[in-house]
């Protein structure tokens, strides 16, 4: 990355109004959604998931577990995906223990989504 293209963060950003913090957060979602594919995978099982529960109108409390679930497989999706480009931008070449650094994020995302996964079949099986 040349200098021209480094931007100074604004003095105070703390002090931002919520608006528009809000904004920051919607453009990394955003951003999250147009250049990651894994993200993209993670949100379309999410909104089927909703639609199926939707469906075939499971209890409240599996909808607020499988909520939980989904929101937690997001957030882990964005953070392996800041890390990892992060990472990537400042130590471009191999080296192992960035690996293996890189295969714990995975792993993390993966956990959540077995985890989502024995919460949604658990809801079906108790609904049908």
């Amino acid at each position: 990355m040349k200098d021209s293209q480094l931007k100074q963060a604004p003095a105070g950003m703390k002090n931002r109004p919520f608006y528009q913090k809000l904004g920051f957060a919607i453009n990394g979602l955003s951003y999250a959604i147009r250049h990651e594919a894994n993200m993209r995978r993670h949100v379309l099982i999410g909104s089927v998931t909703i639609l199926v529960f939707a469906v075939v109108q499971v209890a409240y409390i599996w909808w607020a577990l499988i909520s939980i679930c989904i929101g937690l497989i997001i957030a882990s999706e964005l953070i392996n995906s800041a890390l990892e480009a992060l990472i990537d931008h400042i130590h471009p070449e191999y080296h192992s223990n960035i690996g293996h650094v890189k295969d714990m994020l995975a792993a993390m995302v993966l956990i959540l989504s077995i985890s989502a996964l024995s919460v949604g079949g658990l809801a079906l099986l108790d609904t049908l």
